[in-house]
């Protein structure tokens, strides 16, 4: 401990002789009634000196024996562990059993609470704290103020006539009335409970009151979740009418919840929505469902007058096994086809449902996977739907060899059944070696070889009876050949590199009897334009044999900017099209494809890719993008255009713009909003479109959101949403679906 010099040399010996066992008592009732959780069982059990030394400095020390006083003032300053106590004076009595502290004080928590006041006075046997005038700053920022305030024994603070606010105040004005707060009778903070009570207590916004009730209680902010009603939801929509759902959260321990919400919509009747989450040592779980109980809808999307039970479920897993396993289960699964996306609880085409095991390990990797899908879109049959049991990977990459060459094997068997249509069993093996080497020169060559080995069984090919067993051995070989050549002008690097590659391999390769499950989306770009096979899957090969040129072309920029085009063809000298219509490869010669990649300044990018005609030069693909990402504002755009071809699906052709953005106005008001537009055929319809405004600060969220979809599907019809959110920071608020 360390005391300044008393003025009297008598006072100062005696001071010296009883501050010894005087200090520690008197830091322990400080402590303990002003905020000492911690000390709290040894104050009430125990009045001996507190755990850890007790530091305090002062400008003056006195200490009157014949009336058993002991007064410290002047920047008086004691701690003990974390806890912090300073006031302008201190004083105990002996006799009365009383300490006071006056001017100035505060006292600072561990858990980071401040309390401050003029005047504290400690009495009925030390247990029982009385203070003027509080001032209460709470761990995250929140402020409390009470005209008085008494704290027992470390258990609950009850403050009289008290204000509650998490807001800042206005540093211009700070007597000005906080954006909102909570003024009460009586305030009281359970610490024990870690709650804040009110009674009697008025809302106010700016100081104006807009909301009264007798009873109001919330988590004080030490406390990270706990069991109780969360903020409802309420909206409106054209279709589903007024919407009011109100969620519970219920905490089992550390590490699992649940969170139960009963929706009702006032024209579909009502959702229970439920979300259960655990984690494990080893592992996590997080469980999304519903149960409704809404109007029936026949095929054709008309009310059938009747309700029945509908609903979903999302469930995601995932376990560590060990360093190099793990496993998991996903479930996606909707009752009825137009179920989720009526709710909106999802937007996905495709439900899946996957139990899966995989490892990695070096520069191995395995899986062992089921898939079951749903198919959602109106176009399919549902009997057409496969079912994946089991679908085995196994993948390797060697280590580079003495001379840089590198092996690779992709390995796989597969089981693919249906209710209707074609089930096949696919055994498959990619394997191939791959040498890179540079010239003195700076040109680069590339050898390539790869070898496709598959197996197939095949029922009912073709909706057709009996079974079939085929397969194929698949060679081929590739030399690319870049030669880049680069240039030094100011502060950026010019280059320009002519790229050609040479495929050989054998004619067909791809036989009838071999289904196409993997591969029947196919779109030529300069992605794929100098790949050996360029199909994404196994069940299709690239034959024949080929020349690939194309020319590369970039300014790159010292300080990060850069610009870069790629142009290109291909020509296939031997063999017959592995690829449709419409595809820009069904001829010998094949249509003109590029990109163009642009990079300005970082936070922007443009990327464009096309593929033109090789006959007339018309577009037959455009696809442009853009990204702006500034700390105020960020904008995404992109427009497509495809004609119609076998291998995309598309009867017609397809042509989509769709943009999204959001921009800052202030530190705390926001704009955003998105649309996606329709332009095929000559069209021009909007499918969703969104706009939202919002405010945001340290202790309310606000935000009014407009929606339009223009899909119909069945029993969905286009719909108009306002979607409204009032968050009050500790307190909570309303919500929109």
């Amino acid at each position: 401990m360390t005391f300044p010099t008393a003025p009297l040399e008598s006072v100062r010996r005696r001071a010296s002789r009883r501050l010894v066992s005087v200090l520690p008592l008197l830091a322990l009732i400080l402590f303990s009634q002003l905020g000492g959780g911690s000390a709290h069982a040894q104050f009430s059990g125990n009045r001996s000196a507190p755990d850890g030394p007790v530091l305090l400095i002062a400008d003056e020390l006195i200490y009157d024996e014949n009336l058993g006083l002991v007064t410290a003032r002047g920047s008086v300053e004691m701690q003990q562990g974390e806890r912090v106590l300073m006031a302008d004076t201190v004083t105990y009595s002996e006799k009365t059993d009383v300490a006071t502290a006056s001017g100035n004080v505060s006292l600072l928590e561990p858990e980071g609470e401040v309390l401050f006041t003029n005047y504290a006075e400690l009495n009925n046997e030390l247990k029982t704290g009385f203070l003027e005038n509080l001032r209460f700053l709470m761990s995250d920022g929140s402020r409390v103020a009470a005209n008085r305030a008494r704290r027992t024994a470390g258990e609950r603070k009850v403050m009289d006539r008290a204000v509650f606010s998490p807001c800042d105040l206005c540093r211009e004005d700070p007597s000005r009335a906080p954006l909102w707060q909570v003024k009460a009778v009586r305030v009281i903070h359970d610490e024990r409970a870690k709650d804040v009570i009110y009674e009697d207590a008025t809302i106010e916004f700016f100081g104006v009151p807009v909301a009264y009730t007798p009873y109001l209680r919330h988590p004080d902010p030490t406390v990270d979740r706990r069991s109780g009603l969360l903020a409802p939801r309420v909206g409106y929509s054209g279709e589903l009418g007024a919407i009011y759902g109100q969620p519970y959260h219920h905490v089992f321990d550390a590490s699992q919840d649940i969170t139960v919400e009963p929706i009702m919509f006032s024209n579909e009747g009502g959702v229970l929505l439920t979300e259960y989450r655990q984690r494990f040592e080893r592992g996590e779980l997080n469980l999304k469902g519903s149960v409704a109980y809404v109007d029936e809808h026949d095929d054709s999307g008309e009310e059938t007058g009747e309700q029945g039970l509908e609903g979903h479920i999302d469930l995601e897993s995932r376990f560590d096994l060990n360093e190099t396993w793990r496993s998991g289960f996903d479930l996606e699964q909707s009752s009825e086809r137009t179920y989720i996306r009526r709710f909106g609880f999802q937007t996905d085409d495709i439900l899946t449902t996957r139990l899966y095991t995989e490892g990695f390990r070096g520069r191995n990797y395995a899986a062992v996977n089921a898939y079951k899908f749903q198919d959602l879109r109106a176009s399919t049959n549902p009997d057409d739907t496969p079912t994946i049991l089991p679908f085995f990977e196994y993948n390797h990459v060697g280590e580079p060899g003495r001379y840089g060459g590198q092996t690779y094997l992709d390995a796989s068997l597969l089981s693919l059944t249906r209710e209707e249509g074609t089930d096949s069993r696919r055994i498959s093996a990619v394997s191939g070696w791959k040498l890179p080497y540079t010239d003195d020169l700076g040109q680069i060559f590339t050898l390539d070889t790869r070898l496709q080995t598959d197996g197939y069984l095949v029922d009912q090919a073709g909706n057709g009876d009996g079974s079939d067993t085929t397969g194929r051995v698949f060679p081929q070989v590739g030399l690319k050949w870049q030669y880049p050549w680069a240039r030094r002008a100011g502060t950026s690097t010019q280059m320009i590199e002519p790229i050609v590659g040479l495929v050989l391999g054998p004619r067909g390769g791809n036989p009838d009897e071999i289904p196409n499950e993997d591969s029947s989306s196919f779109e030529f770009g300069t992605d794929n334009l100098f790949r050996l096979n360029r199909f994404d899957g196994v069940d299709r090969v690239t034959s024949g044999s080929r020349i690939d040129y194309g020319l590369r072309t970039g300014i790159y920029g010292d300080g990060g900017g850069s610009t870069e085009v790629m142009f290109g063809q291909s020509y296939r000298f031997y063999g017959d099209s592995a690829f449709g219509e419409g595809t820009g490869l069904e001829e010998d010669l094949s249509d003109y494809v590029g990109s163009v990649k642009v990079t300005p300044v970082p936070g922007f990018d443009l990327n464009y890719r096309f593929r033109l005609d090789k006959d007339d030069g018309a577009f037959r693909r455009n696809e442009i993008g853009f990204g702006i990402y500034q700390p105020r504002f960020s904008v995404v755009a992109n427009y497509i255009s495809l004609n119609g071809t076998a291998s995309s699906g598309l009867a017609g052709g397809s042509e989509q713009f769709e943009t999204a953005g959001s921009v800052r106005l202030t530190d705390h008001w926001g704009l955003n909003g998105g649309i996606i537009q329709d332009l095929s055929d000559g069209g021009n319809s909007l499918l969703r479109g969104k706009l939202g405004i919002s405010y945001q600060d340290e202790c309310l969220i606000f935000g009014l959101d407009f929606e339009r979809s223009s899909i119909e599907d069945e029993d969905i019809e286009p719909d108009d949403r306002v979607m409204f959110r009032l968050i009050l920071k500790h307190l909570g608020g309303v919500e929109s679906q």
